[in-house]
């Protein structure tokens, strides 16, 4: 299963300041305007800042948070002047309230600021394929932050959901296990993936899965040969067009243009049981590699695998020295997992 594109946000983090005035003393106007920062890095100082738009006088500034609170007084603000508090905020999310008090002229206004303050370092979510368990209903990542909650939607080969779940995490963190019903792996073809943290940061990952077992005329060679004859290249072509088809649907399905993205053809080659056990096993791994070599010649990018099976994965079960041209084939895998059910001793794909 390919893991691609990793995205970043900010859900819900951009956060306006809040006004409520309690006494409007002039009616073209608030007598000030008042601004805060909304998020800083750990250990970085939050500020608020107090504008002015009239003369002012007998300022008390009222700064309460989650576990403080704290009062700053000016006995002067003129027209169009500022000032700025800094101020410590705690990791996380926090409310804040700042309460304002001032005199105009003989006149004492007061009204309420609320607002929330962030602080957080950047967010790290970590996921390759080792931890993903489909069949486990399974995945693992690593974060540098307390996770909150999962977003899970799968769909089948058929493009049919299959899955739409969201999955609590009660701000775990370091390694963190989703878990969610299990699924048939061959029967996924795309999942989304999207992780919010403590702060309603989130990250996304599309992961992706295919597996296709390319449909096709077999290739007839000449008995003991392994070269492909321009008549039966025909057929090859035809395979050729499937492939890219394919290639084109699971970069469609990926949402990525450039080239295949983990994406490989694996060729294994078959005989019949006539002739010795060995010189058929050779002889199919030659047949493979010719095939793989064809397919490379007619711009097939992706990476190409080999490797020849002789009578030992037949199609139809025969004794000894018997020709079946069922069983004299080649199988073509088009996939960005591994292969299934051609795992064989001695057997191992060798790269083109």
């Amino acid at each position: 299963m390919r893991i691609l594109r990793t995205v970043n946000s900010y859900s819900g983090l951009i956060l306006a300041v809040l006004c409520s005035l309690t006494a409007t003393p002039m009616a073209k106007g608030s007598p000030w305007s008042i601004s805060a920062t909304y998020q800083v890095k750990p250990g970085q100082k939050a500020k608020l800042t107090l504008h002015a738009n009239q003369a002012l006088t007998k300022v008390e500034i009222r700064l309460k948070g989650p576990k403080s609170e704290s009062m700053t007084s000016f006995s002067v603000m003129k027209q169009d002047s500022k000032r700025t508090l800094s101020f410590r905020a705690p990791i996380g999310r926090t409310n804040w309230m700042a309460s304002v008090k001032a005199n105009i002229g003989s006149e004492t206004v007061t009204s309420t600021f609320k607002f929330e303050i962030v602080s957080v370092g950047p967010l790290q979510i970590q996921l390759d394929k080792r931890g993903v368990k489909l069949d486990k209903g399974l995945i693992t990542v690593r974060s540098n932050t307390p996770l909150e909650k999962a977003d899970l939607v799968a769909f089948n080969i058929q493009s049919d959901q299959i899955l739409n779940d969201l999955v609590a995490l009660n701000q775990s963190t370091g390694s963190v296990d989703i878990r969610f019903d299990p699924l048939d792996p061959k029967n996924v073809r795309r999942l989304e993936l999207k992780i919010y943290d403590h702060v309603g940061r989130w990250r996304a990952f599309r992961l992706v899965a295919w597996y296709v077992e390319i449909p096709h005329d077999d290739v007839i060679f000449e008995s003991g040969q392994a070269k492909i004859e321009l008549q039966e290249a025909k057929k090859l072509s035809a395979v050729v067009s499937l492939i890219q088809t394919e290639i084109k649907a699971f970069r469609t399905t990926l949402g990525r243009s450039d080239v295949n993205f983990d994406l490989k053809l694996f060729v294994a080659g078959c005989t019949d049981t006539v002739g010795s056990e060995q010189d058929n096993l050779l002889l199919s791994r030659k047949r493979a590699k010719a095939i793989a070599r064809y397919f490379r010649s007619k711009g097939i990018d992706s990476p190409i695998f080999f490797e020849g099976y002789g009578e030992k994965m037949q199609a139809v079960s025969t004794g000894d020295n018997v020709d079946e041209a069922r069983n004299r084939r080649a199988i073509y895998i088009l996939t960005n997992t591994q292969p299934s059910g051609l795992e064989s001793p001695g057997r191992r794909w060798r790269p083109l």
